[in-house]
């Protein structure tokens, strides 16, 4: 029989060579449950303009917890929406986060005053230390703000006309006094001569890539940097939207996204029906979003390999010297 103190080396052996196993290839020893968004290495296309591509019902989501959010007014107690669901995957080029929320309305049409749209938002710190309550100025922040009425727009832009068709018309300016101020053929579109992106005739997207540092300075990126694409979808009561970007961006303004690091994010949701809009939104706390690096061959594992060699040489050597050792309590060997 094996003496006890022998097996104890053996195990604590084989529990060194198979952390380091994981370690090697990746799996993490140690996770904070719900606090980490690992993001998955796409083996092809990336769904970026299909929500429910099977390619993202293949990743495991993490349920993130919502909050009301109760600091600034409008303040909301309870949550409208208490959880949402996130993914995210890159491929060689962009990244991509898919959140994904239940709802039992579907809210894209904000003609009516009395309407608000579905909204959901992605925040990315740019600095250590950064407030998640809209950032500071010691760490602001980058959002994506995606909008049901954006995408409804994409498809066919609603004004006013539709929602009330028997309205009077305004009065128009002579042609070149409009056209020359840019105001447009209508003379009182000022929001749209003070370049508005929510007046905009075209929409680049149905996300805005936003900045902020602290409350009242949430601003919109200039037209030419706004470069995050959405997507979405409602499906049997159910939301799922998409926001990528390319993972190189030298803005300083965007979200650095390189390959092999970490971000702190959190999320936003608003639902329209309950009159969800502006701070009047569900919110999280922050989590990790977790990029992988790029892919490794076996000659990259070099060091991992290395190391492993010299555990299992030096637990033979310790098992060696063990079994010249008496054991312990039942004497010396027989003569």
């Amino acid at each position: 029989m094996i003496p006890r103190e022998r097996r104890l080396r053996a195990l604590g052996l084989l529990l060194v060579i198979l952390t380091a196993l994981l370690t090697a290839f990746g799996v993490p020893v140690t996770s904070a449950q719900g606090t980490t968004l690992r993001v998955v290495r796409s083996e092809g296309t990336l769904p970026t303009d299909d929500p429910w591509s099977s390619a993202w019902n293949a990743i495991r989501p993490v349920d993130v917890t919502l909050s009301g959010q109760a600091v600034a007014p409008p303040r909301l107690l309870l949550p409208n929406v208490p959880t949402v669901r996130a993914r995210a995957m890159i491929d060689g080029e962009r990244f991509a986060v898919l959140l994904e929320w239940t709802d039992t309305t579907i809210d894209e049409d904000v003609i009516d005053v009395s309407r608000f749209a579905d909204q959901a938002a992605v925040q990315f710190a740019l600095g250590s230390g950064t407030s998640v309550c809209m950032g500071q100025q010691a760490g602001a922040l980058n959002i994506w703000h995606w909008k049901a009425d954006w995408a409804a727009d994409l498809a066919a832009r609603k004004d006013i006309e539709q929602r009330f068709p028997n309205a009077p018309q305004d009065e128009h300016l002579p042609p070149d006094l409009a056209e020359g101020a840019g105001l447009g053929p209508d003379g009182f579109l000022t929001g749209r001569a003070a370049g508005n992106p929510r007046s905009a005739l075209v929409r680049p997207s149905s996300v805005e890539d936003l900045v902020a540092a602290g409350f009242g300075t949430l601003t919109s990126e200039p037209l030419e940097r706004q470069d995050v694409a959405g997507a979405s979808a409602y499906r049997d009561g159910i939301w799922r939207v998409v926001m990528s970007r390319r993972l190189d961006n030298a803005d300083p303004n965007d979200a650095p996204l390189a390959v092999g690091s970490a971000i702190v994010v959190a999320f936003a949701v608003w639902d329209g029906a309950k009159g969800d809009r502006n701070g009047t939104k569900s919110v999280s706390a922050w989590l990790s979003l977790v990029i992988p690096g790029r892919e490794m061959s076996l000659l990259d594992h070099w060091p991992f390999l290395a190391m492993m060699l010299v555990v299992l040489a030096l637990g033979a050597w310790l098992l060696w010297i063990g079994s010249r050792q008496p054991a312990v309590g039942l004497g010396g060997p027989p003569s």
